[in-house]
């Protein structure tokens, strides 16, 4: 499908050229897939750019777990079957529990329920998903891309859960595109959740020893690495991006090549970038919203992400560069980063 697409690049001529060549079965369906990226791709660039990473998800987590901890689900409503896998007794399972506690593994969130050792909801926003909360009229919300129309009228045809409690409060899981899920899981089925992350910078006991031997042993470039959540957990891309320039360390070199003291400077830069992300709410792009419906506001902090041909606020003698690593876009200085 790729080529496909890059061939939507092409003048015109060239693509009836390329289409000729092709049998006729073949040539509908790829005139098919580029019309359909044509009328789409706004929608398509603009997901993959503004999904949450982390630290968003961790500061919903963090306003959603205050607003609702402690509070008795009255009744369940399933607008949307996928989002809840298609379980039949999705609601039955969660009218009269009491909710405990949300924790986090990744973008992965986890909800515990009061006196109930095997039954969780496991929840990620994936690209679109959205959380609502409403309490006497007031409504604030989480997630991706929110806008003013995406809270009205709730439930609304974006709704796919709808939790009411016994303080007459409500939350909503909104999901436009129905990537995301909100799913009811076993003690089991968590730990098997939680065995495919790796540990995360932001922990206290994050095993340095285990990560480095492990990144030592990779071929790959030092950002695939990072990007790899089971070797790490919770680095995406605008934040990898961040913490090499901050440890001064190239992100098309090899993993392998790197010293002890490199990648230690990496994950303590890593840690120190992504906790002040939550702190100030995480990377907006005017598009990212927590529940406590403030814009999340790091861009202001950013230093090489989206900062392509400007001067480096570093070293100021080389332009920030964007160049494609890991197949993702990427940003460094040319000059700083080694």
């Amino acid at each position: 499908m790729s080529k496909v697409l890059l061939k939507s690049c092409h003048t015109e001529q060239a693509c009836q050229a390329w289409h000729a060549s092709l049998s006729p079965h073949t040539s509908k369906i790829c005139i098919a897939v580029r019309l359909t990226f044509c009328i789409y791709k706004d929608a398509i660039i603009h997901t993959i750019l503004y999904m949450p990473e982390l630290p968003e998800v961790e500061s919903v987590r963090l306003q959603l777990l205050a607003k609702v901890r402690g509070k008795k689900i009255c009744t369940v409503k399933i607008l949307h079957p996928k989002s809840v896998a298609h379980r039949g007794d999705f609601a039955t399972q969660l009218t009269g529990k009491k909710i405990e506690h949300i924790d986090r593994i990744g973008k992965l969130m986890i909800f515990s329920f009061e006196k109930e050792n095997d039954l969780y909801l496991l929840c990620h926003l994936r690209m679109t998903g959205q959380f609502f909360y409403v309490q006497n009229e007031h409504i604030s919300g989480g997630g991706h891309s929110l806008t003013a129309s995406a809270s009205k009228d709730l439930p609304n045809k974006h709704t796919c859960v709808a939790f009411s409690f016994a303080d007459h409060s409500f939350l909503y899981f909104n999901d436009m595109r129905l990537f995301g899920y909100i799913k009811i899981a076993s003690a089991e089925e968590v730990l098997d959740a939680r065995s495919k992350f790796g540990d995360e910078p932001i922990r206290d006991n994050f095993n340095f020893s285990s990560f480095l031997a492990q990144l030592l042993r990779r071929s790959t470039s030092i950002k695939a690495a990072l990007l790899d959540q089971t070797l790490v957990a919770g680095l995406g891309n605008i934040y990898v991006d961040e913490a090499l320039f901050k440890a001064k360390v190239r992100p098309d070199r090899k993993a392998s090549s790197l010293t002890k003291k490199e990648a230690t400077a990496i994950i303590k830069a890593g840690r120190d970038i992504m906790l002040h992300s939550i702190t100030v709410g995480g990377t907006t792009f005017q598009h990212f919203v927590d529940t406590g419906g403030e814009n999340g506001n790091y861009t202001d902090y950013l230093k090489v992400f989206g900062k392509q041909n400007t001067l480096c606020p570093r070293c100021k003698k080389a332009q920030i560069q964007k160049i494609r690593v890991a197949g993702r876009g990427t940003h460094f200085c040319p000059q700083c980063q080694k």
